[in-house]
């Protein structure tokens, strides 16, 4: 049986195989050819700071595997504001979302992007936003739970 909960920044070794594994999805995806260094550093610190800092939040799921619990998947939200161009009402930026491939389609994303929004709806926050890869699982996900696009990232890199 799953179980969820915010994470507490003593999580935060139990985290890092996901966020790795979370990059490396984002780098297949994006079919980027080598994550640097430099970036795993930064996933790594992103979610150390959520994990501590107040406008931040890490839900995780667990799985009782063996005779402990295991994380199986993680979401982190933040709350922002919004650009001076766009309204200024705050909103939870959702900048990863991952579950481990076994435990894919089982509801665990869905779980956690709302458990996400419902830290920000608790705190007077009721928009959500987050960007994934075009073509993602996490894409199809977001559609269904009533996100939708507001513009495209497009990226080009030419190849020595």
């Amino acid at each position: 049986m799953v179980e969820y909960r915010q994470a507490k920044p003593t999580d935060l070794k139990a985290l890092l195989p996901l966020v790795e594994a979370f990059a490396r999805d984002q780098e297949a995806q994006l079919k980027v050819n080598t994550l640097s260094d430099r970036f795993m550093e930064f996933a790594r610190g992103g979610v150390a700071q959520a994990l501590e800092h107040p406008a931040g939040c890490v839900m995780v799921a667990e799985e009782q595997q063996e005779e402990r619990r295991t994380i199986i998947g993680y979401a982190v939200g933040m709350a922002q504001e919004p650009p001076p161009a766009f309204e200024t009402e705050m909103y939870t930026y959702i900048t990863d979302l991952y579950v481990s491939p076994d435990f894919r389609r089982q509801g665990i994303g869905k779980a956690l992007v709302e458990r996400i929004r419902g830290w920000g709806w608790v705190n007077g926050i009721n928009r959500v936003s987050l960007v994934v890869p075009a073509g993602s699982p996490a894409q199809e996900l977001c559609t269904r739970l009533g996100f939708k696009p507001i513009q495209a990232m497009m990226y080009h890199c030419d190849q020595p």
